[in-house]
């Protein structure tokens, strides 16, 4: 029985998984340099990151694709014997990329270790709009859905009606998930340049369905 209504019905929940390529690399890395004194951390860092930037410009990557926060900087300590002793001063700068042309990751990565990256933390795959995948995906879970009641109702003897309420389950928070991270693949016949595999990331949904049933 339906909780809102006496009219009969049967519950049931669809769920539906859907592939797509994808079209967006995000880049996360950082620019780190260590010195004695503070002022010579500050503008090494600055340096090797106003370099990184400007050749992502002249590869191709818009300025706005690309968030630099402020650099950090911080004491770096000996804690090897005894009272803590102050040996120099470590700046570091994040930055994260985002790469709308997947051809251009290669050449990018690549190109940050020569400039001076000192970290690479990683390459997330992503959909540019995961929308139209999570709509499909909705539309299989109603699909499944529907055969589950049909199934149920065929073996009570009941005949299926139309559906009477839906409702998306859970948050909808990150609905998309990849199928692994971006492999950099070294060949050596192009003097070991970086070859992505982008692979694939799932969009999935699911649903609960009330649907009428009679006699």
């Amino acid at each position: 029985m339906s909780a809102e209504t006496d009219a009969p019905a049967v519950v049931v929940t669809g769920e539906a998984t859907v592939r797509r390529t994808p079209d967006v690399a995000v880049v996360t890395l950082t620019v780190t340099s260590r010195d004695r004194q503070p002022g010579q951390a500050r503008d090494t860092a600055n340096r090797a990151a106003s370099v990184i930037l400007a050749n992502l410009n002249r590869a191709g990557v818009a300025e706005k694709a690309i968030q630099s926060p402020s650099l950090v900087l911080q004491p770096v300590y000996d804690y090897g014997r005894g009272a803590p002793k102050l040996t120099g001063y470590e700046a570091s700068r994040p930055m994260t990329i985002r790469i709308t042309d997947v051809d251009l990751l290669g050449p990018v990565l690549d190109g940050l270790v020569d400039d001076g990256a000192t970290q690479v933390q990683g390459t997330a795959m992503e959909l540019a709009d995961p929308e139209e995948p999570m709509r499909q995906a909705l539309a299989d879970a109603v699909a499944v859905a529907r055969a589950r009641a049909e199934s149920l109702a065929t073996a009570a003897g009941l005949a299926l009606g139309g559906s009477i309420r839906i409702e998306q389950v859970g948050d909808g928070a990150d609905p998309v998930r990849p199928l692994g991270m971006a492999r950099m693949v070294a060949d050596t016949e192009a003097a070991s340049a970086t070859q992505p595999s982008v692979g694939q990331v799932e969009v999935t949904a699911q649903v609960r369905v009330w649907f009428s049933v009679s006699a």
